[in-house]
C-alpha cells in the first residue's frame, strides 16, 4: 500500500501544481485580450490626434476604458523620450523596454498597493509621425477571482475522488489478501513433520505459482527426509551384527591366555572392522546416490567414458593381485562421451568391480569394458564367479539382498548403488551373456548403457 499510495500522492501533487498554472492561463486569456482591445482602441486615439498638443479622449473611449468603476482601466500615453503626455503617469514600466513596433507585452507589477497586469505596445504614430508608447493597467482582482473559481471546479471533484478511490483500494487490498492470510495460518498450524501438499484452493491466481514452487520444495524435503530415515535405519539394522561380532571377539581376546587363540580373536577383530567398514561406506555412498538433486546436477558436465572407466580400474589392481584374479580392461575403439557426474559413475563403476573381485574366486578373472554404437554406450563388468540364478537376478538390486548358497561377506548393497547411480544418469542396467574363458563356465555380466553424446561440446541429459 505505501508502494502505492506513495506515488499516487506524489502525482496528485504533481497534478495540482499543473493545475494551478492552467487555471492561471485560462484566467489570463479573456482578461488579456480585453486588456489588448483596450491598448488597440487607445492606439487608434492617440493616432487621430497630435501629441505636442496634448491628449484627449473621446467620450465613447472614456466609457469603454472606465467599465466597471470597481475596476477602472489605467492608461497612460509617453514619447519617445519616455515622458509622459496623458493619463496615469504612476503605472510602471520596464526600465530596459525596447522599441518593438506594433508587439503588445503583458507584464505583473504592483500600483498603488494593488497587484495590476499592465500591457503596453510602441509604433503609434500621431498627426505629425511623431512615435507613441500606449500603456494600459487594470487590477488583477477579477483575474484571482476567475483562477479561484476555477481552482475549485477542478479540484474540489479531485479531492472527494481520490479519498474514496484510496479508502476502495484500502478495502480492495485487505480482502484481496484475505486469502493469503488464511494460507498463512494453515501453514503455521501445519506440524513439523508434516510434507503433505498446501491445498491452493483458497489462494488468489495470482499467487499459485508460488503455492506450486512451495509444494515442489515440500516434496523434495519429504524426499530427503525419506532417505535421511533410510540410510538412519539401515545403518541401525545393518551395523548391529558386525559391531557385536567385534565385541564378542574382543572379550575372547581379553579372556585368552593363550597368544595363538588371542592372535585368532584379533583376525576375527580385524575382518569384522574391514566389513563394519566397507558397510559404512555403501551405505554412504547410497546415502549420496539418493539424495542427488535433480536441480544441482552439472548438467554441462561430459564424462568420456574410456578415461574414466580405466582410472577406476586400476584402483582395483592391487585388490585383484592380492586375490589372485587377474583384472582386465577393453577400451572402445572411439571415445565414448556420456552427460554425466564422473564421480557418481566412478562410484558406479566401483561398485560393480567390488562385487565382481567379491565373488570370483581365486586364479578366476574380472574384465571391465567399454563400447558402443552411434546412439548409445555403455560400461560392462564380467567376472567368472558362481553367477546369479536367472530367478534372482531381479531381486539382486534390492537392498540387502544376497543369494543363498555363498559364503562371501557382502552387505547386499552394491547392486543398489549402482541401480540408483544409473537411474539418476537415465541409464538402464542389464544382465548379458557371458563368454567362457579358461574352461570356466557360468560367471556374471553386467552391462550398464547410456545415451551418446554426438558432440563432445556440450552435454544434456537424455529425455
Amino acid at each position: 500500500m505505501i508502494w502505492m499510495f506513495g506515488p499516487l500522492f506524489l502525482l496528485w501533487t504533481i497534478g495540482l501544481l499543473i493545475t494551478y498554472f492552467i487555471a492561471q492561463n485560462i484566467a489570463n486569456a479573456p482578461y488579456d485580450r480585453t486588456l489588448a482591445d483596450h491598448l488597440r482602441m487607445l492606439k487608434h486615439e492617440i493616432q487621430q490626434q497630435k501629441i505636442v498638443e496634448g491628449v484627449e479622449l473621446s467620450a465613447s473611449a472614456i466609457t469603454i476604458l472606465q467599465g466597471d468603476p470597481t475596476h477602472l482601466i489605467h492608461w497612460e500615453i509617453q514619447d519617445a523620450n519616455a515622458n509622459s503626455i496623458g493619463g496615469n503617469a504612476s503605472i510602471p514600466l520596464p526600465d530596459n523596454w525596447t522599441y518593438e513596433n506594433d508587439i503588445i507585452r503583458f507584464r505583473n507589477e504592483t500600483l498603488n498597493g494593488q497587484s495590476v497586469r499592465v500591457a503596453y505596445i510602441w509604433g503609434g504614430q500621431d498627426l505629425n509621425n511623431l512615435g507613441f508608447l500606449t500603456v494600459v493597467a487594470q487590477s488583477n482582482e477579477m483575474r484571482a477571482t476567475l483562477q479561484q473559481e476555477i481552482l475549485t471546479g477542478m479540484l474540489t471533484p479531485q479531492l472527494i475522488v481520490l479519498p474514496l478511490a484510496a479508502l476502495l483500494a484500502g478495502l480492495g487490498l485487505t480482502q484481496g489478501l484475505e486469502p493469503l492470510n488464511l494460507l498463512q495460518e494453515r501453514i503455521r498450524a501445519r506440524r513439523t513433520n508434516d510434507m503433505s501438499p498446501i491445498s491452493d484452493d483458497l489462494a488468489p491466481a495470482e499467487i499459485v505459482p508460488l503455492v506450486a514452487a512451495m509444494n515442489s520444495l515440500l516434496t523434495r524435503l519429504a524426499s530427503a527426509n525419506e532417505t535421511q530415515r533410510r540410510f538412519v535405519a539401515n545403518a541401525a539394522h545393518q551395523l548391529k551384527t558386525p559391531l557385536a561380532g567385534m565385541r564378542t571377539q574382543a572379550e575372547l581376546a581379553l579372556r585368552e591366555r593363550s597368544p595363538e587363540k588371542m592372535n585368532a580373536s584379533l583376525e576375527q577383530l580385524v575382518r569384522g572392522s574391514e566389513r563394519a567398514t566397507r558397510l559404512v561406506n555403501q551405505l554412504l555412498a547410497l546415502a549420496r546416490a539418493e539424495s542427488a538433486d535433480e536441480s544441482i546436477r552439472p548438467l554441462s558436465n561430459v564424462v568420456e567414458l574410456n578415461d574414466m572407466a580405466e582410472q577406476a580400474t586400476l584402483a582395483w589392481v592391487d585388490s585383484a593381485l592380492s586375490k589372485n584374479i587377474d583384472l582386465g580392461f577393453e577400451r572402445a575403439l572411439t571415445p565414448m562421451h556420456v552427460a554425466g557426474n564422473s564421480l557418481m559413475l566412478t562410484e558406479l563403476l566401483s561398485n560393480l568391480i567390488d562385487n565382481a573381485l567379491l565373488y570370483t574366486p581365486g586364479q578366476g578373472w574380472v574384465t571391465v569394458r567399454v563400447g558402443g554404437d552411434a546412439l548409445s554406450a555403455y560400461l560392462e563388468v564380467e567376472d567368472a564367479g558362481p553367477g546369479i540364478a536367472p530367478a534372482d537376478q531381479d531381486r539382486v538390486f534390492d537392498r540387502f539382498f544376497r543369494t543363498l548358497g555363498t559364503s562371501v561377506d557382502g552387505s547386499g548393497l552394491g547392486l543398489s548403488i549402482v541401480k540408483e547411480i544409473a537411474e539418476q544418469h537415465h541409464a538402464g542396467v542389464n544382465f548379458m551373456p557371458t563368454s567362457s574363458r579358461k574352461g570356466i563356465a557360468g560367471g556374471t555380466c553386467l552391462r550398464v548403457t547410456f545415451a551418446r553424446l554426438k558432440e563432445a561440446g556440450t552435454a544434456s541429459w537424455p529425455t
